[in-house]
């Protein structure tokens, strides 16, 4: 596969979508385009005209240096010429973005062209040298973007219970955790807070490591975790939180772990977050 520039920006991509009048449509829309993918792998985002912008659910990463990585899919409604010069025509578009969460900035990462078969024609893998671009507010890299903050882990969560980590370690009087239950805890691309304990500008990086290398990491048996994990640490570099990070454990799109002060908080989405005291009443788990 031919490895090279490709012929049209992807702002001039973007801005042609704007000109014929995109339209933002609710992630509850899933839209499959091929049917060997997963239905709900794929959520439309934009919708234009001639055209329509998905989102990979799957695809967010946090990398080093406060980077969310996530793939985008524009497919066009007729194959368009790869340039002038060419008989070559391509049906859809894959973009890898780079969002810098702490200056509020993106980058094209990766660029593959595909024909109507998926077949690659044309791709392009960003360099050093290319430019961070400043996402322009009510713009269209700006609304990807917040199509992407609603995933989690980010969003409000409640704290309905809780574990200890450490092996060997036994309930006992824990008053103190026993208030944490029914606690808010908001996960954002700027903020992360447990409570009143807020952390600016933490630094979100996904762990490369099985649930088993995780348990001996922890010093603990097992995470509780079935399957797969996607584990998410949270640094915080300045004051606010004691200890200054913290770890995630997804367990579903509605659950998650948060590793805190040596104990397990057992998150739940909260899809109201006005309601702080529909889950007053729960028990803490018992290790």
């Amino acid at each position: 596969m031919a490895v090279n520039k490709l012929p049209t920006k992807f702002d001039i991509a973007l801005r042609r979508l704007v000109r014929v009048g995109i339209m933002v449509v609710g992630l509850s829309h899933v839209v499959s385009i091929h049917a060997q993918e997963p239905k709900d792998k794929w959520r439309r985002v934009f919708t234009g005209e001639d055209s329509i912008i998905e989102l990979n659910v799957s695809s967010p990463r946090f990398v080093p240096s406060h980077i969310m990585r996530v793939e985008f899919r524009t497919t066009f409604s007729k194959p368009e010429k790869l340039n002038s010069t060419s008989d070559l025509r391509y049906k859809s578009r894959l973009e890898t973005i780079d969002f810098k969460l702490n200056e509020h900035r993106y980058r094209l990462f990766e660029t593959t062209i595909m024909d109507e078969a998926g077949k690659a024609l044309s791709s392009y893998k960003a360099t050093t040298d290319d430019e961070w671009r400043i996402m322009k507010p009510g713009g269209v890299m700006e609304r990807l973007f917040n199509a992407v903050r609603v995933l989690p882990p980010f969003g409000f969560w409640k704290i309905i219970s809780y574990r200890f980590a450490e092996a060997g370690s036994t309930a006992g009087n824990t008053p103190e955790l026993d208030r944490l239950i029914g606690t808010q805890v908001r996960l954002t691309a700027d903020q992360a807070a447990v409570g009143t304990k807020i952390c600016s500008l933490p630094d979100y990086q996904h762990k490369d490591a099985t649930k088993d290398e995780l348990a001996r990491e922890l010093g603990i048996q097992s995470v509780g975790v079935e399957g797969n994990v996607e584990s998410i640490a949270v640094k915080c570099s300045g004051s606010g939180w004691t200890p200054p990070q913290s770890l995630l454990i997804k367990r579903s799109a509605e659950d998650m772990l948060m590793l805190w002060d040596g104990v397990f908080l057992m998150l739940k989405r909260d899809n109201d977050p006005r309601s702080t005291d529909s889950l007053r009443t729960l028990k803490r788990r018992t290790p």
